[in-house]
């Protein structure tokens, strides 16, 4: 097939490129990401137009081959792998990887010199790690198969890559699920990249699963770990909560304490560093830079954190009277997510992760457009070398154009009604497929 061949030629050589000990450069990526994102588009409206037809086995088939691909390549535009590396080293070696600053370990001389090279690289050094528990085990596997080595981790965030794209091939048409499978920002944060969000939005999507098979009890405890691998999965919890007795909460609970009480013993845990996050990081955001520039810090924070709050309580309740919490059907999580983004103070590529799976069962132009668009925010003074910015900041024409693209696409939406005036969700049955 011609868009698969064309994809795996791109997704190639960016994996070349990415092991050229020079680095990539961050224009020829975008051109090669665009490119990419573009294969994938046109051949949704090709298929859309019902001139052809794709089945779930070729879309799969070819998301193995881009992820081989990919995995045989090494992280692009990032240096956060760092951090996953040096926390499974910490982790296996000391016990627990929070609480300690990695800029606390540079006069040891405790570590391998592979974790050794990984501290070199770590990122934000003065401040302890942000992962949660699940992935912090994930980490340790890692290191224990393969220390301080990359390839491993590639390799099982891939897998999961393969195992969310085979689920969403149970509940919606093999053309939709081609928009993630292909995607080229998903082959890029998770399998060339190794960002871990993909395990978080797996286990989510998998407890959605569960719930419409009526496995109520299974799916909240599997959300639960969801939540433990990133708190993004907080915003659906309630979805598996709401109206169930005890058991339910107790599963819950007993799913976060078994993860968190090892390093709770040892006086340690995410939250500290999740609160400096809250307070004072920032980095591409939109609708929060707006409010900041009327408002205060804290106070813009306040403020888009409670305009999400209202959004989010009204958004619920219309789901609950709608559909009286019918199992079969899936909240749009895309909007949830979607509009916690566009609020937030920081808008990471890889966040989108979380939003897409769920964008393939009511596909919209401003998702994956997003998609297409977030890739501008790698034009960064780190990544471009300039002294006239700060390392995370983002050239400002690189941020208005992403601004731009992502707002064409919302009044796209609007305009054809894609994403709908009325709040609708995905029934979990065999006639979505068709």
């Amino acid at each position: 097939m011609l868009a698969g061949g064309a994809l795996a030629v791109i997704y190639g050589v960016m994996a070349i490129d990415s092991n050229r000990g020079a680095g990539v450069d961050v224009f020829v990526f975008i051109q090669m990401y665009s490119l990419a994102a573009l294969v994938v588009f046109a051949f949704y409206a090709l298929l859309a137009t019902g001139r052809l037809n794709i089945t779930f086995k070729t879309v799969f088939i070819w998301a193995v081959v881009f992820r081989i691909i990919a995995v045989a390549g090494s992280p692009i535009l990032e240096d956060d792998f760092h951090r996953y590396l040096l926390d499974g080293c910490v982790f296996v070696t000391s016990g627990s990887p929070y609480g300690i600053a990695p800029s606390t370990l540079f006069a040891g001389n405790e570590l391998s010199p592979e974790c050794q090279y990984a501290l070199n690289w770590v990122n934000n050094p003065d401040l302890p790690t942000i992962y949660g528990p699940l992935l912090q085990y994930v980490f340790a596997l890692s290191y224990l198969v393969s220390p301080a080595d990359i390839d491993f981790l590639q390799m099982l965030l891939a897998g999961m890559d393969l195992a969310l794209i085979w689920m969403l091939g149970k509940v919606a048409p093999a053309r939709h699920v081609m928009l993630f499978a292909w995607c080229p920002l998903i082959v890029k944060e998770t399998a060339f990249t190794a960002h871990p969000d993909v395990i978080g939005v797996t286990l989510l999507f998998a407890a959605f699963l569960l719930r419409s098979r009526g496995r109520s009890l299974s799916a909240t405890m599997v959300a639960t770990l969801a939540c433990c691998a990133k708190v993004f999965a907080l915003l659906a919890l309630p979805f598996f909560l709401y109206r169930k007795g005890p058991a339910h909460w107790i599963g819950a609970l007993s799913v976060a304490l078994l993860l968190y009480l090892p390093f709770m013993l040892q006086g340690h845990t995410d939250m500290f560093v999740l609160g400096v996050f809250a307070r004072h990081w920032d980095f591409n955001p939109i609708l929060f830079e707006a409010a900041r520039t009327a408002l205060s810090d804290a106070t813009a924070r306040i403020v888009c954190l409670s305009l999400f709050a209202l959004w989010w309580c009204h958004y619920f309740y219309r789901y609950s009277r709608r559909e009286g919490f019918s199992s079969a059907t899936i909240p749009r999580m895309d909007w949830i997510f979607g509009v916690f983004l566009l609020l937030s103070p920081v808008i990471n590529a890889w966040y989108l992760v979380w939003l897409l799976p769920f964008a393939v069962l009511r596909p919209t132009f401003a998702a994956w457009t997003a998609s297409l668009a977030v890739v501008l925010s790698y034009v960064t003074g780190l990544n471009l070398l300039s002294a006239d910015l700060a390392a995370y900041e983002v050239h400002d024409l690189a941020h208005a154009a992403e601004i731009l693209l992502i707002a064409l696409a919302l009044l796209a939406d609007l305009l054809f009604n894609r994403s709908g005036i009325a709040v609708r969700e995905h029934c979990l049955s065999s006639r979505d497929k068709t």
